[in-house]
């Protein structure tokens, strides 16, 4: 009973921190006000510390109360991952792996994900999701995800990652361009293009990286069309005789009888791809995972990548933050 009164209490201080009204918080957790109110002097008086500043303005959190709902979060979120991991089991997996990945990982990460098989997990059971990077971040935190594929994610103490390899960016463009025949493309050979790249605002990394590599290499497109997604470069690639700068799992997906797809062969525009999981993350499945993952993309990514000229600077590395 203790536990479940317990629970209670960190719902009910994650309700009022967000909603920072009374009323709309008891609604939310089934309470009434006065029950609210009950179970926040409960918490209050186990964190012995004041989570809430009460004046005629309204209530604030204190530093003492966003900490404690940080860490509230992540426990309630664990007691549903818990429940959720009971309802797939009796669902005929005995392991469940919820694994996240970046629309821009290298497609063979992807594969290498339904690929792996653990002796010791044989009824291992995985689901994947496709968000952004920082969403993938923010879900592995809160115990949403097991594991992420993530693209040049920003360092984070509480995350331990992986570094899996520098996948180089891709220019397309029309199977009959001039262009096509070369093996890899350098962007000085692009100087006189008219290009398509994403928006800043949907790479804005990559966005700079490039403008700053076409700034020192001491040249500026003719022009640039900007794109949100990459299905919109097809028309203006057939239509323009353009050429577009694009991620490699984006440029696979154009590349074909029309389009086909260079890797660009420059060290400072590749896409950093790492395998993240929770510091925290004791669990001998998670580890075994990795295990298994990061031995397969050795034999999977590394030969094709020591072949081109920027295979040096690709190879695998690990680090952990």
């Amino acid at each position: 009973m203790p536990s479940r009164i317990k629970m209670r209490h960190l719902e009910a201080v994650i309700a009022l921190a967000e909603e920072m009204h009374y009323g709309r918080a008891a609604k939310r957790v089934g309470l009434t006000q006065s029950g609210l109110s009950r179970c926040i002097q409960s918490a209050e008086r186990e964190a012995n510390s004041s989570l809430f500043e009460r004046n005629r303005s309204g209530i604030e959190l204190t530093d003492a109360g966003r900490c404690y709902v940080e860490h509230a979060r992540i426990s309630v979120a664990h007691g549903e991952r818990a429940m959720r991991s009971a309802n797939e089991t009796r669902g005929g997996a005995d392991s469940v792996l919820q694994i996240g990945k970046a629309p821009d990982v290298d497609p063979a990460l992807v594969d290498i994900l339904y690929s792996i098989r653990l002796p010791l997990f044989p009824a291992l059971d995985i689901t994947v999701q496709s968000e952004s990077s920082s969403d993938l971040a923010h879900d592995l935190l809160s115990t949403d995800l097991d594991l992420a594929l993530i693209t040049d994610p920003t360092r984070n103490a509480k995350l331990t990652m992986t570094k899996l390899s520098e996948t180089p960016l891709h220019v397309v463009l029309p199977s009959d361009h001039i262009l096509s025949s070369k093996v890899s493309l350098k962007l000085t050979d692009l100087r006189d293009e008219r290009w398509i790249v994403f928006q800043k605002r949907t790479h804005p990394v990559l966005y700079e990286r490039i403008m700053k590599r076409t700034q020192d290499a001491g040249f500026h497109p003719r022009s640039i069309d900007h794109i949100l997604y990459p299905d919109e470069a097809e028309h203006l690639l057939l239509a323009t005789r353009r050429v577009a700068l694009l991620t490699k799992a984006n440029a696979l997906k154009l590349a074909g009888e029309r389009l086909v797809a260079k890797p660009l062969d420059e060290e400072l525009l590749c896409l950093d791809e790492w395998l993240a999981a929770r510091a925290e993350n004791t669990s001998r499945l998670v580890s075994e995972f990795v295990r298994a993952f990061v031995t397969r993309s050795k034999t999977v990514l590394q030969p094709p990548q020591m072949s081109l000229p920027i295979g040096a600077g690709a190879s695998i590395r690990y680090s952990t933050s």
